[in-house]
């Protein structure tokens, strides 16, 4: 009838109905059941996100600190594991975890392991090449060998053999006359057996020169220590451990206000290197 209610088999029927639509679409069942409640929880859920990135990155922290040892600092320090480091009175436990590098720790001095480093650290010197002893038993040795009108000097890591000017060369002359090719003649034996640079420097007083092939007396030292370079090359020593300096009148030995102060100031000066650069 019409205006009859459904039966119960009807209101079964429109029931399982509804069921088998909810079934299909759960969004839309569950929007239609509990309406704005799925809107809330899409809003909040970056929290949770957000909190279990919070909580690893305190967890990364936290295990980085446990492994921390205040000793890193130094260089010295030996690392070691938490256990170690529960336990500092068990030397026992530390000792398989010395780095290789510091195995030979036992054997230094504990002076040793506790002394200073950095600036304030106090370094022995090197040890002298020569003693001072030495060098003047060379220098007596040299004053033997060396020929007449040469002077031999002592200088803190070399020897110097003094000529003076008018011996090799004439007056404003940079060409080595007979009486200094046979001087140097007789000092080859010393210049050979040294086995360092040997430096002939031309010496010269503060008087100036100015001529056409000499304009200064720095072109006149430096022709006469080459000149001397020259002339000892062609007797068998080996270029490379020569060398020419002109020094002009910058290294004076004594006062150019007198002719005999002058004349010992023009010179030339093999140096015989004995300390390696």
């Amino acid at each position: 009838m019409p205006g009859a209610s459904p039966s119960t088999a009807e209101r079964a029927a429109l029931q399982a109905e509804m069921d088998a639509h909810a079934a299909t679409r759960p969004e839309q069942a569950f929007l239609g059941s509990y309406p704005g409640e799925r809107q809330r929880d899409d809003e909040h859920a970056w929290i949770l996100t957000y909190l279990d990135v919070l909580t690893l990155v305190i967890v990364v922290f936290v295990i980085m600190l446990t492994f921390m040892d205040p000793r890193d600092d130094d260089p010295r320090a030996v690392s070691a594991s938490p256990i170690a480091l529960a336990h500092p009175d068990r030397s026992a436990l530390i000792q398989p975890l010395v780095h290789p590098s510091l195995v030979s720790l036992p054997d230094l001095d504990e002076g040793a392991i506790d002394a200073p480093s950095g600036p304030e650290a106090v370094t022995e010197p090197p040890p002298e090449r020569e003693t001072e002893g030495e060098a003047e038993a060379e220098a007596e040795h040299l004053r033997a060998r060396a020929p007449e009108g040469v002077d031999v000097v002592e200088q803190p890591g070399r020897m110097e053999l003094r000529i003076r000017d008018d011996i090799l060369f004439g007056t404003a002359e940079a060409d080595l006359r007979p009486d200094g090719q046979s001087l140097l003649q007789d000092l080859l034996p010393i210049l050979e057996d040294h086995p360092g640079t040997i430096t002939v420097e031309g010496h010269t007083d503060n008087i100036p020169i100015a001529t056409e092939r000499f304009p200064s007396n720095w072109e006149l030292s430096s022709a006469r220590a080459s000149g001397v370079v020259r002339y000892l090359v062609t007797r068998g020593l080996v270029p490379d451990q020569l060398r020419a300096v002109g020094r002009a009148d910058t290294v004076p030995i004594a006062a150019n206000d007198h002719p005999q102060g002058r004349a010992e100031n023009r010179r030339v000066s093999l140096i015989l290197e004995t300390d390696s650069p």
